[in-house]
């Protein structure tokens, strides 16, 4: 838990230090303008969108250039501190080439702390370096940017680091100035295990922020010290402590420390929770999480160390809580208990919406999707929330009438690796894969399966946590059936953000767009992605003769260690042997014969190859009301939307890209019904990667998607298409629906029998 927590920090302690990491500089300007002076208040109090606020309004109301250009720095500062890295930098920068005298300094330690953020290190280090030279005092600016710089370096010689710098932050004295570097450096040694140094730099922070009277700084430290406390296992004191921390904190008409009250309270929670006070932890928790929804919306969306801090932070406590209101349930009187599991699900719900917005660094695209979204299933629907908890299995059943709670006694680590093992067995085209399959099918479908058949049944969402988003769950596999021979299933990332009216009108218009023979995209692939294209040794390429399949049957696969999207600077060539040989790689022959095959089923414009260019794809749906927008090209969906992409005929499309390109107005009134990816691929063992199809039909503002979880094979892919779309446009059936028959066809044929061929092809969100 120390880890999870030292990420929250990271994220949410948004005053001057960002978790050692950007410590603040000395006040190298004594007298600060009326306007600016306020501002700085408001930042030392937590106040940073007040601060932003003030700042803003100073450096656009100041007469002289002066007084302007300190407010842009120093909201510059503020910004940095929200984590809004794009307009601090830039604030910054400006004000750093405005000074010339100790301002300079100032403006460049903060920069330096912008690119230490950043992973610049040799941008930060530049910084640093003017800092140092043009401060009035070198030894001490010098001694902060050692301090910043600590988490970079290795581990190993952090300890000795600390010591030095422990001494000289010592020999300061006792000047309040340097009550946040005590903090800094305290709570960086209780991450190091130096138990006895970080205790004296975190008693030394206490007194000083007690003689500032910073009621931030002191709830800060407080949080601090209860933490070293909690990794000693001393829970009373750091229980003691903690109350302490809330009962300061809780001042009347002060919102400015609900990022440390949240903190404070779900270390409450846990330390209640160890010692079987469940009742009181649950009640910790529920204030943890009422806290977290007045300022969800201001949380900045971040990575720490290549993490997710979603799951660092904000999913434990959000789990803790539902985890112990699960437990409540047990004891609740029937009638309450619906109520129970409704919140309940409302709460997991919010997980999911939170995780979204993680995974897309975008919280508006999140919340626009969630008007059209409706609670109330149909008749013969279904969803199910497996949830895996730290000692078991849960799940939640909805139907249109009750919410069916059923356990599973089992560790969620065995369930995560059966899981892992039979995606990967899957995707390799091994055969033993029913094994694993009835494992899977007895912990995830075989509970409720009574319930299902109660409530007759037939379409089931499945609303996947972790590692099970990897899983086709129609190829669960009871020993006589798989489950896609019962049930349309399907997936939704959260039924809070799926749009599940049913689909407008009778007339279905679709845009068909592939890239068989890639042309100028191959000059736009960054480096990375071109070796990994070209080497022919990779062993991590997906190799149809691997499977052992026929090897007349191409998968439409790049390399398994393709996973990013950077594009190649402009005015860089490639040479034409090395162009040839990527285009060569990249052919989709298959392509072509799809969307031939598929322009005879539905109406609606193709584009093909050079058709299929991202100027000529915009101008489309720019003029045209398209349900569909059919997509066969090369992409690969990855653990974050930064490094999901799919490729045009002549350039990169990213997940902002696309949503760049579908702002036309007629999108916007009538959203795509359903945004098909029949060439895209999900990342091999990254849990998040599905994400990304569910992402792309956000950015896309689509209900659905259609895509696939390993690259598909050829013929496959073409059948799979043309029987799905003859389905939701001749047969008039549900998405879903279609899409099952579409896989039974496969299923039924003993050349494509195997799950390797129908089971990739998954529906994430509106199934009707």
């Amino acid at each position: 838990m120390g880890s999870a927590l030292r990420h929250w920090a990271a994220l949410v302690m948004l005053l001057a230090c960002l978790s050692a990491v950007a410590g603040e500089a000395p006040d190298l300007a004594n007298h600060w303008p009326e306007r600016v002076g306020e501002a700085i208040t408001l930042r030392d109090q937590g106040e940073l969108r007040q601060a932003i606020d003030v700042l803003t309004a100073a450096s656009r109301q100041a007469v002289a250039a002066e007084t302007r250009w300190l407010a842009v720095g120093e909201l510059g500062i503020v910004l940095l501190l929200a984590h809004q890295y794009d307009p601090a930098e830039q604030a910054l920068r400006q004000a750093h080439d405005f000074f010339t005298d100790e301002r300079r300094s100032r403006y460049a330690f903060h920069l330096g702390n912008l690119y230490l953020l950043q992973r610049n290190l040799t941008k930060a280090e530049a910084y640093h370096h003017t800092a140092i030279t043009l401060a009035p005092d070198q030894d001490e600016v010098r001694l902060l940017v050692r301090l910043n710089r600590l988490r970079y370096l290795p581990k190993e010689q952090r300890p000795t680091e600390l010591r030095a710098l422990s001494g000289a932050l010592m020999a300061l004295g006792e000047s309040t100035r340097y009550a946040r570097q005590h903090l800094n450096l305290g709570d960086s040694a209780r991450q190091t295990q130096l138990t006895e140094l970080a205790w004296r730099h975190l008693d030394r922070a206490r007194r000083l922020a007690d003689s500032l009277q910073n009621l931030h700084l002191q709830l800060e430290v407080i949080d601090a010290l209860a933490q070293l406390y909690e990794d000693q296992g001393r829970a009373d004191e750091a229980r003691h402590l903690t109350q302490q921390g809330l009962a300061l904190g809780r001042t009347p008409g002060r919102s400015a420390h609900t990022d440390l009250l949240i903190n404070l309270e779900w270390r409450q929670a846990r330390l209640l929770r160890t010692a079987g006070q469940d009742s009181a932890a649950l009640a910790a928790y529920l204030r943890a999480v009422e806290l977290i929804e007045l300022v969800r919306p201001d949380i900045p969306i971040d990575y720490e160390d290549g993490r997710s801090s979603f799951r660092a932070t904000l999913e434990p406590i959000y789990l803790g809580y539902v985890d112990l209101m699960l437990r409540r349930t047990e004891t609740e009187p029937p009638a309450a208990v619906q109520d129970q599991l409704r919140t309940i699900l409302e709460t997991i719900e919010l997980i999911k919406q939170t995780e979204m917005q993680d995974f897309l660094g975008d919280r508006c695209a999140v919340e626009a999707v969630q008007g059209g979204s409706v609670r109330r299933l149909p008749p013969g629907t279904a969803v199910l929330y497996p949830l895996l908890l730290p000692d078991r299995l849960e799940l939640l059943l909805e139907t249109s009438t009750q919410i069916v709670r059923r356990v599973q006694q089992v560790d969620p680590n065995r369930v995560r690796q059966s899981a892992t093992l039979f995606a990967t067995t899957l995707r390799n085209g091994d055969d033993d894969f029913k094994a694993d399959a009835q494992q899977l099918h007895r912990w995830l479908l075989a509970p409720v399966e009574e319930a299902l058949a109660r409530n007759n049944i037939s379409t089931l969402i499945v609303v996947p946590d972790g590692v099970l988003r990897l899983l086709p769950f129609g190829a669960l596999f009871d020993g006589q059936q798989f489950a896609i021979e019962k049930y349309a299933v399907s997936t939704t990332t959260g039924l809070s953000m799926t749009n599940s009216t049913p689909p407008d009108g009778e007339r279905i218009i679709a845009l068909m767009a592939g890239v068989s023979e890639p042309g100028a995209v191959v000059e736009r692939l960054s480096d990375t992605m071109a070796a990994q294209i070209l080497e022919p040794d990779d062993p991590s390429v997906l190799a149809v003769e691997a499977r052992g399949l026929s090897s007349t049957r191409a998968t439409r696969a790049i390399r398994a260690a393709t996973r990013r999207s950077d594009a190649r600077p402009a005015g860089i060539s490639r040479s034409p042997q090395q162009l040839a040989r990527l285009k060569a790689q990249l052919a989709l022959p298959g392509v072509k014969d799809e969307i031939e095959a598929l322009a005879k089923v539905l109406t609606g414009p193709k584009l093909l190859n050079a058709d299929f260019s991202i100027g000529r794809l915009r101008s489309e749906t720019e003029s045209g009301g398209y349900q569909i927008l059919h997509i066969a090209s090369h992409g690969v969906f990855s653990g974050s939307a930064e490094s999901s992409f799919i490729m045009t005929h002549d350039d990169i499309l990213t997940m902002n890209g696309l949503q760049s390109l579908l702002r036309a107005e007629t999108l916007i009134r009538n959203p795509i019904e359903l945004l098909s990816l029949s060439a895209c691929q999900t990342a091999e063992g990254n849990d998040r990667s599905p994400l990304g199809l569910s992402g792309a039909a956000i950015k896309a503002r689509a209900k659905s998607v259609l895509g696939t979880l390993w690259p598909v094979e050829d013929n496959a892919a073409k059948n799979i298409m043309e029987r799905f779309y003859t389905g939701i446009g001749k047969a008039r059936q549900s998405k879903t629906e279609a899409l099952r028959q579409a896989q039974l066809s496969l299923l039924h044929s003993s050349e494509s029998a195997h799950p390797f061929f129908w089971a990739p092809f998954v529906l994430i969100g509106n199934w009707q």
